[in-house]
């Protein structure tokens, strides 16, 4: 049975380990300010299957959205709906807000584009649409996907004013 819950000191080496092989390292960012916070704004959530673990979410938060800044599930654990079904718990514990998780744009001259095409699908399958938000970080294009609701480019830059004032530091992720 999938539990979603706040990251312990148990998970947090599990987690980093999973980060460090999941993300690139032109897209990682320290996890510490993450799973140190106290603002209220941020969550680091472990996914267990029958006390096992199995990935990781890392959430932002703001009034009503809740952006998705890092989401792993373990390599062996993958395509078996595992990531479904920890979308599912972070859509239901979320209700009544819009979900946001921003993804590499597809691209054919890119080495990873299967790797992009594949990880748009996963979140078109679990409910996302894309929005017209697009914004290039460290040299890497990016859209923004959202389940619950559609958001503006507009809200996206209230969304990252009113953060990075509320939880300092927060602009570098």
């Amino acid at each position: 049975m999938l539990k979603l819950i706040p990251a312990s000191q148990n998970d947090v080496p599990m987690i980093r380990s999973l980060y460090e092989r999941a993300f690139p390292a032109n897209e990682r960012r320290p996890l510490r300010p993450l799973l140190d916070d106290t603002t209220g704004h941020s969550r680091v959530l472990a996914a267990h299957d029958n006390e096992s673990f199995c990935g990781f979410v890392c959430i932002l938060e703001w009034s009503d959205i809740v952006h998705i800044i890092y989401f792993a599930v373990e390599e062996n654990l993958r395509g078996h709906g595992l990531g479904s079904e920890i979308l599912q718990a972070v859509h239901e514990a979320n209700l009544h807000k819009r979900v946001i998780v921003d993804i590499e744009e597809p691209d054919s001259s890119v080495p990873n584009n299967k790797e992009r095409i594949k990880r748009k699908a996963f979140y078109m399958h679990n409910g996302y649409a894309e929005t017209d938000i697009r914004y290039n970080w460290r040299r890497t294009d990016y859209v923004i996907l959202s389940h619950g609701g559609n958001m503006t480019d507009e809200e996206f830059g209230q969304f990252w004013d009113a953060l990075s004032v509320a939880m300092p530091g927060s602009e570098d992720y």
